[in-house]
């Protein structure tokens, strides 16, 4: 458990509950989809494959426990003893003695924001995807808007690390 000035509970609550909501998204639409559903979709949105649900469904579950073990075991394992492994502008100020602590829980929280972005994109693309193989739309109907926005998400998240630690003091 993180303990000490390491705790970011809203982070970590806003990611794990982004989880749940995956892991429930994928249970209650495996009991109404069909057997065979649209696994693959071209740079158009429509479906130009189909395959068994299980398969699918295995996948995303394994995705989305992918997704929460790279986040989670990230914010978790940044320690003062592994904080070599960070690449930050002007490291030497931040890693310092008196501001590893507040550097290192920034980065924390930060990599579990980014998470909880990731698995909102996911979310997103599957329930699109799912409205496609439940006959309630015949292709991915905002897929370029989902992936524009996650982009410019990822985006703003490098620019808040840069801006926080592109300078001292």
């Amino acid at each position: 458990m993180i303990t000490g000035n390491s705790k970011h509970p809203m982070a970590l609550g806003l990611f794990s509950l982004l989880c749940a909501i995956l892991v429930a998204h994928a249970l209650y639409h495996y009991t109404i989809l069909p057997e065979r559903i649209a696994t693959h979709f071209g740079t158009s949105g429509e479906p130009d494959a189909w395959g068994p649900k299980t398969v699918f469904f295995i996948w995303y579950l394994i995705l989305t426990g992918a997704i929460a073990a790279i986040y989670l075991g990230t914010s978790r394992v940044l320690s003062p003893k592994h904080a070599n492994w960070l690449s930050i502008p002007n490291r030497e100020y931040w890693l310092s003695t008196e501001r590893i602590h507040e550097t290192l829980r920034f980065i924390r929280t930060g990599m579990l924001l980014l998470g909880s972005g990731t698995l909102l994109f996911l979310l997103d693309i599957m329930h699109q995807s799912f409205q496609v193989s439940l006959g309630n739309a015949d292709r991915l109907s905002h897929i370029w808007t989902s992936v524009a926005i996650y982009i410019a998400f990822c985006a703003a998240w490098i620019i808040a690390l840069y801006r926080r630690f592109g300078k001292t003091g």
